[in-house]
């Protein structure tokens, strides 16, 4: 199956049921297309290029989890997960950083604090820096986070990524300070992400 047929299947949204019908499939379709949108910045942070896809991915797999056909529960998904779709000149990432046991929950995740402002995607020499898609996650009082969303937004920059000779992404943080040079592929899944014009699940569902 091709991109272009995923693409077909994302313009729906399926409750449990119509999805079990056709997960085992889209797992496989949907783990290799997120394979070039990976971008490993060391041995505890890794990045993601979200898109449509992925994010449809992600809604769809955390309803499907829940169990049960209830419609209230895939909208409240979409609303939660929606603002992660990019939207014209904007591009979508999350960051995770691994720990892997409590005393590293405990002791070594806080130390990353501040890694939201410390992300930035190079296009050329130009340096964007990304912005929290839920401000509300680091409110002051809020718990260390392993998992960052997180959007780069600038007039024209599908333009510039179309363009670019060189993508990088750096995260110049304490703990990281990394810029890695995005090889070809990566830089081709960015340009191709499926983005918010054309999802017609999206109004309908989010109200």
């Amino acid at each position: 199956m091709s991109t272009s047929e995923l693409i077909k299947i994302i313009n729906n949204v399926y409750l449990p049921s119509e999805y079990s019908k056709i997960r085992e499939r889209v797992y496989s379709l949907v783990s290799n297309y997120k394979s070039s949108r990976y971008v490993k910045v060391d041995d505890r942070v890794t990045a993601l290029f979200e898109d449509a896809i992925t994010v449809w991915f992600q809604i769809e797999e955390t309803v499907y989890l829940e169990g049960t056909d209830d419609e209230s529960v895939l909208k409240e998904a979409i609303r939660t997960y929606a603002p992660m779709i990019p939207g014209n000149d904007e591009i979508s990432l999350t960051l995770f950083i691994y720990v892997y046991n409590y005393d590293e929950l405990r002791n070594l995740l806080p130390k990353y604090g501040g890694i939201e402002k410390t992300t930035y995607l190079i296009i050329n020499e130009d340096k964007i820096g990304a912005v929290p898609i839920y401000p509300e996650d680091y409110s002051p009082g809020a718990q260390p986070r392993s998992i960052h969303y997180l959007k780069f937004r600038k007039a024209r920059l599908d333009e510039e990524v179309r363009k670019a000779a060189s993508v990088k992404l750096a995260i110049t943080h304490g703990l990281v300070n990394k810029t890695i040079e995005l090889s070809q592929e990566q830089v081709l899944a960015l340009r191709n992400s499926v983005k918010r014009l054309g999802i017609r699940w999206l109004q309908a569902w989010s109200l």
